[in-house]
């Protein structure tokens, strides 16, 4: 199914009109132009390192980083003395930003480019992890159900007994779908002062984001799934994952409301 069609799967007819009038740049390469200042890399990794370090018991843990993006993850907790590092990313011009930062920083990465949701994925690592990552808002890049079930249950599956899944969204409850959309520039997604985002459609099934630079004022777009409120740990639950522990912008206490992002630390 290419984009058009995805799209018009999850609007409904009446506003279709206003999503069409819409100039959308799907294009992977024009995403990764934007997301390497949009990251932030030196920032990102002052907040986001810290906490994963809290919840990795042991510095030779073995880990999956299911998505890669631009490496700000893998090669954070690389600098920070975690080599046992298997990073998954399909986009070939993430895998180059990547690289390219990783050469910056002096570490090495070894990549792969599974699907979630294919079978050889969990075969080929099956209870291989102590720990798996799924961070950076990329479940919600499945817009399916089906396809965003069957990627739980394969991180599931590809970690060790009693390992640890941390996953994370955005969240959509109360800053999307109640029409309350934030972005300090604080967690995860850093580079406000270069790249402005907003949503410019929401709906029940369907969020597309709108990335612009502030200097050259390329645009891009991504089409993501929005949470509803508990949905995310309903399905953690569902594929199989116990002893839940959610936080807001990586606070243990928090109000629904306050955070941009939340992240669930689950143990199988």
């Amino acid at each position: 199914m290419d984009y058009l069609e995805c799209i018009k799967k999850h609007v409904k007819k009446a506003r279709w009109r206003n999503v069409s009038s819409f100039w959308l740049n799907l294009a992977s390469d024009s995403l990764t132009d934007l997301f390497e200042d949009y990251v932030c890399f030196e920032k990102r990794i002052m907040s986001e390192i810290p906490f994963l370090l809290s919840h990795i018991d042991n510095r030779n843990a073995k880990i999956l980083d299911t998505c890669l993006g631009s490496g700000a993850t893998t090669i954070g907790l690389k600098i920070a003395g975690i080599e046992n590092i298997i990073s998954n990313e399909l986009s070939e011009s993430f895998i180059r930003i990547a690289q390219k930062e990783a050469i910056k920083q002096e570490v090495s990465l070894d990549i792969r480019t599974w699907d979630w949701r294919q079978k050889g994925f969990y075969e080929s690592f099956f209870e291989e992890f102590d720990v798996v990552l799924c961070l950076g808002n990329s479940l919600t890049y499945l817009l399916d159900e089906k396809d965003r079930l069957t990627a739980l249950n394969h991180f599931n599956a590809v970690i060790k007994p009693h390992g640890k899944l941390i996953i994370d969204e955005r969240n959509y409850a109360h800053h999307f779908l109640r029409g309350d959309f934030r972005y300090s520039g604080e967690i995860l997604y850093c580079g406000k002062d270069k790249v402005s985002a907003k949503p410019i459609f929401v709906s029940e099934s369907m969020v597309i984001m709108e990335y612009e630079h502030k200097h050259n004022f390329k645009k891009a777009h991504l089409m993501l799934y929005p949470f509803k409120e508990n949905e995310m740990k309903e399905m953690l639950v569902e594929a199989g994952f116990e002893d839940i522990k959610v936080y807001g912008d990586y606070k243990k206490s928090f109000r629904p409301e306050e955070p941009e992002f939340l992240t669930y630390v689950c143990q199988k």
